[in-house]
């Protein structure tokens, strides 16, 4: 799971949160997994209220991997969070997009391509500025490199079609890149955010697949 907070477009901190929630399953490795697996929409729930910058809930939340499409809205409704851009399926799973109500209301899904994995919209922020903000899903493997930097190139220029938002884009998601596709895609679509914030390698992953294997015959990668 990855979380930021921005500042520069929003009259407070716009806090946002993206996670590959792996088809809401717990890890092999996880102690309690029937009731890990019974509770996890709850698990997930109370773990993105509260990663929020000063425990304050994201204001937008993107999630990949949901094991179903209504599994977004009916997890973080009751929490006042509308699904923006419509849910699509993945090569694993479903990508949903998920607003604060009071931002909802600002905001316009934008049609994509479904070759892309990805939902998107575009939202208008109190202080005048627009931004297009979406969520997605990449092909994944290392020899997926090629679909991948063709799914970056289309959504961005899918992305520029609305030029209310022009280049104030938020791109958030699994992008299953491996690091010698850094330089390619950043043509693209701009250099990652976490070597914008000052490329600290304490944060660089918020998963450590050699200590949580997921997959049930243990290997790691």
């Amino acid at each position: 799971m990855a979380s930021a907070a921005i500042t520069s477009c929003y009259s407070t901190p716009l806090s946002i949160v993206s996670w590959n929630i792996a088809e809401a399953a717990p890890s092999f490795a996880a102690p309690c997994f029937d009731t890990r697996a019974r509770d996890a929409p709850r698990l997930i729930r109370e773990c993105i209220l509260g990663s929020g910058r000063s425990s304050r809930p994201p204001d937008i939340i993107a999630l990949q991997e949901c094991p179903y499409p209504s599994f977004g809205t009916e997890t973080f409704v009751e929490q006042g969070y509308v699904s923006a851009g419509g849910t699509t399926l993945s090569h694993c799973g479903y990508v949903d997009l998920l607003l604060k109500k009071q931002l909802a209301e600002k905001s316009r899904p934008i049609s994509l391509d479904r070759n892309l994995s990805s939902v998107a919209c575009r939202i208008a922020l109190p202080n005048q500025t627009t931004i297009s903000v979406s969520s997605s899903h990449l092909a994944p493997f290392k020899h997926g490199a090629g679909t991948r930097l063709r799914q970056c190139k289309n959504l961005k220029e899918s992305l520029h079609l609305h030029q209310e938002s022009g280049n104030n884009m938020i791109l958030l998601g699994d992008y299953n890149m491996r690091q010698s596709e850094d330089k390619a895609i950043e043509n693209i679509l701009g250099i990652d955010a976490w070597k914008a914030a000052g490329s600290n390698y304490r944060n660089k992953f918020t998963w450590d697949s050699f200590s949580n294997e997921y997959h049930e015959d243990g290997f790691s990668f």
